[in-house]
C-alpha cells in the first residue's frame, strides 16, 4: 500500500515571483489522507509513447481544478 499519491496541478508559486502571482503546473504529492505535501518540476517526459499520452492526459486534467496556493502544503 503506498503512503501518498501524486497528479498534476497548478500551483500559485508567488515565491517564485517575489511574492507576486506565478501560476505553474506542477507534479504535486498528497498523503494518504489527501493532503497536498509537496510539488516539483513538471515532467514532460515519459518512458515511450504510450505513457507520455497518459501524462499528457493528467496534465489535462489538471487545467479543470482550482490553483492550490504554496499555503496549501503542509
Amino acid at each position: 500500500m503506498n503512503d501518498f499519491f501524486w497528479n498534476y496541478r497548478i500551483v500559485n508559486t508567488k515565491s517564485a515571483n517575489n511574492g507576486e502571482d506565478w501560476y505553474c503546473l506542477q507534479e504535486v504529492v498528497y498523503s494518504v489522507d489527501g493532503k497536498p505535501e509537496s510539488f516539483g518540476a513538471p515532467c514532460l517526459g515519459s518512458e515511450d509513447m504510450e505513457s507520455f499520452g497518459d501524462v499528457w492526459h493528467m496534465m489535462q486534467e489538471a487545467m479543470t481544478l482550482p490553483p492550490l496556493q504554496e499555503e496549501d502544503f503542509v
